[in-house]
């Protein structure tokens, strides 16, 4: 008895650690409510593409604005300027200061399927990464890690997992192929606020 009592304090302690850990332990839904709670983001982002044809990695960064009932504006500016802007009925694809290319899903639909899946990864729309993943999640709500495997084609025939971290955003996204060229793509500054868009944000997704 002694000797219980001695050692009752060391297993509380533990237990309390556990059941500490338990709590803060990410689930698919937890990680949804997480994403899903922003519903303006912007921030910065760098990318390396590592591709078999190149001996060094191709470097390219700028900046995104995700907005819930708008859609996507990915700026890049390094190497050169480039702008894409994805809409739930059409996308728009520039290259320095060239006329716009527009289509619509209609019109491409396969671009559209993989633009889509990335807006399923930003905003944890879970029930649509199920359709089209296996999914292996680890970690907690302070450092998580969101492993997919793609099921079917087209993905399975361009990727063969694609690695999501984050926090309470996500903070990388990394994107292996079949052949074997990888991308890795980095998020940073990101930020919620200001939730309404400006008058010049807002025109960005008129088009």
């Amino acid at each position: 008895m002694r000797a219980y009592n001695k050692i009752k304090p060391i297993m509380m302690g533990l237990a309390l650690i556990v059941c500490s850990m338990n709590s803060n332990a990410i689930t698919l839904q937890s990680l949804q409510n997480t994403l899903s709670q922003h519903a303006v983001v912007r921030g910065d982002f760098s990318q390396q593409r590592v591709m078999a044809l190149f001996s060094t990695p191709l470097l390219s960064s700028g900046t995104f604005l995700l907005a819930d009932n708008h859609g996507l504006i990915w700026q890049q500016s390094v190497p050169f300027p480039t702008q894409l802007r994805l809409t739930k009925e059409k996308l728009s694809q520039s290259f320095d200061d060239g006329e716009p290319q527009i289509m619509t899903a209609k019109e491409n639909p396969m671009a559209f399927y993989f633009s889509h899946i990335f807006l399923s990864l930003f905003r944890g729309d879970t029930d649509q990464l199920h359709k089209d993943f296996r999914t292996e999640l680890s970690g907690d709500d302070q450092e998580w890690t969101l492993s997919l495997i793609p099921k079917s084609a087209p993905l399975n025939a361009v990727f063969s997992m694609i690695e999501v971290t984050g926090s309470s955003y996500i903070s990388r996204v990394q994107l292996i192929e079949i052949k074997g060229d990888s991308s890795i793509i980095s998020f940073n500054n990101q930020s919620s606020t200001p939730i309404a868009l400006t008058t010049k944000e807002i025109a960005a997704f008129d088009f």
